[in-house]
């Protein structure tokens, strides 16, 4: 069950030579029943009255057959789809297409289009080669009309609704359209500033502004560790979160004091997230808190980041973007890991480490090692808890087995690049501090290559999944030039 979803109208377009033919009336029908079984899909489309099947009620949402054909059942459907706040359309073609009426929507609405024809039926046995659909033809009129007005679109290809390369398709449009969704006038938040000597991580938050109308929404840490420092331990927020720290790892060397500071913490920054409606928050993780408060945040941000509040380190506010790319095109069904590149593996090329301090939700723990929770100086876990420990509080295990996808967005000029990256987790014997797994790609130099030559930095964003075809997908419906290394 998908945590995300996105609501999409569905235009069901045809030519009318008279009554409705049957042909389109069994395409539209199929078509929606498929629609309907897509994850993370909310289906919006003309309905029939069912006492008058020619009325066109753009309130109600009514057009005749439940089609469109003309541009008055286009004005209709579109104010329609405005009230249901549509996300994006689906245009199909259920035989030759009415172009002028199918672009009227998509021009109206100016969201994402997903365009795609719908196959020949069987050929009736006359010399006029039967053409009962036509929607081959048909579709590349409405293309060519969505072409010149520069209005984003993708074509997805010549399907029956009954078919896996239909649904898979769509399942991909839907995973982009999220993308879009999530990042278009969100609300990040940051927490801090960014490290002294960390260039890297800058960003220019009017150029945010420009391209997703987004805005940052800033907090002082040390404003956010005195509202902490206020919470009560008995305080009924603190409570559950001590309860659900202690039940997160399974070797725990941290002592009472610190699980008691980062459920405040937590209660506190979830607060800031909930107030201020936020999508992705960005922290100062280093150095300040631990001077300020002796405690280390690692297990708190992989907490956040594990109940859907993706939280970057190090005050990266374009690396919390990219969390909440790759955890929207996941559909809010795996949680993502702000990493590092960190190292490449000393005897095979063509692995590197995919590692940070602890921050990594537990969700995302392999099977095989224990889930620990203890300080830096504690790596193997056999030391005792120690009292004003500024290092305590990262999680220790290793990620487990999968494909996943790295991601990371850059701005330089208003020029807007993502880093698309597939790759696998090896499992290891090792036993590494922080949270951390291997990663094998086909080709570690030309991945290492892009990266440099980019102007990608050393943090990214990874997910569960192959989500290469949704995140490039994205990139084309939102201008941004994707930059994949397969």
């Amino acid at each position: 069950m998908s945590a995300l979803s996105v609501r999409i109208g569905f235009v069901p377009s045809y030519r009318p030579y008279g009554p409705i033919p049957p042909w389109v009336v069994s395409m539209r029908a199929s078509a929606i029943a498929a629609l309907e079984q897509i994850e993370g899909l909310t289906l919006v489309f003309p309905k029939i009255h069912p006492e008058d099947p020619t009325t066109t009620d753009g309130v109600e949402g009514f057009s005749p057959d439940g089609c469109v054909c003309n541009l008055d059942e286009a004005d209709a459907v579109a104010e329609y789809f405005m009230h249901q706040k549509v996300d994006a359309i689906i245009v199909g073609a259920m035989n030759f297409g009415d172009e002028r009426s199918a672009i009227k929507v998509a021009e109206l609405l100016d969201v994402p289009t997903f365009l795609y024809a719908t196959k020949e039926p069987p050929a009736l046995e006359n010399r006029s080669l039967a053409r009962q659909s036509d929607s081959y033809c048909g579709t590349i009129a409405i293309a060519a009309g969505l072409y010149r007005r520069r209005l984003h679109y993708h074509f997805g290809g010549i399907f029956f609704h009954d078919e896996s390369e239909f649904t898979e398709s769509i399942d991909t449009f839907v995973r982009a359209v999220a993308v879009k969704k999530s990042l278009f006038n969100a609300r990040i938040g940051q927490i801090g500033v960014r490290p002294q000597t960390f260039e890297s991580v800058g960003f220019d938050e009017i150029a945010m502004a420009r391209k997703f109308n987004q805005n940052v929404i800033y907090s002082e840490l040390s404003a956010l560790v005195n509202q902490a420092q206020d919470l009560a331990d008995d305080d009924p927020r603190v409570v559950v979160l001590i309860d659900a720290m202690h039940s997160s790892a399974q070797q725990i060397t941290v002592t009472e004091d610190w699980v008691v500071k980062a459920a405040k913490l937590e209660a506190t920054i979830a607060e800031f997230w909930r107030v201020n409606k936020l999508s992705a928050v960005s922290i100062q993780c280093w150095p300040v808190i631990q001077r300020s408060w002796g405690m280390s945040v690692c297990a708190v941000l992989g907490s956040l980041t594990g109940k859907g509040m993706p939280v970057a380190c190090e005050a990266d506010t374009m690396g919390a973007l990219a969390m909440l790319a790759g955890y929207s095109a996941g559909l809010g069904t795996t949680d993502p890991h702000f990493v590092d590149w960190t190292i490449q593996h000393r005897d095979n090329p063509n692995r590197f480490l995919s590692w940070h301090c602890g921050n990594a939700p537990v969700s995302l723990a392999a099977a095989e090692q224990p889930v620990a929770l203890r300080s830096r100086v504690d790596m193997v876990g056999d030391g005792q808890p120690t009292e004003n420990d500024v290092m305590a509080g990262l999680y220790q295990f290793q990620i487990k087995p999968g494909d996943v996808t790295f991601c990371r967005l850059s701005e330089v000029g208003d020029q807007w690049k993502m880093l698309i990256v597939p790759g696998r987790v090896v499992p290891s014997d090792e036993v590494l501090n922080g949270t951390w797994a291997w990663i094998e790609v086909p080709d570690h130099e030309r991945l290492y290559r892009s990266i440099v030559e980019n102007g990608f930095i050393h943090h990214a964003s990874m997910a569960h999944g192959n989500q290469v075809e949704s995140l490039s997908l994205a990139c084309k419906l939102m201008d941004i030039e994707p930059v994949i290394v397969w």
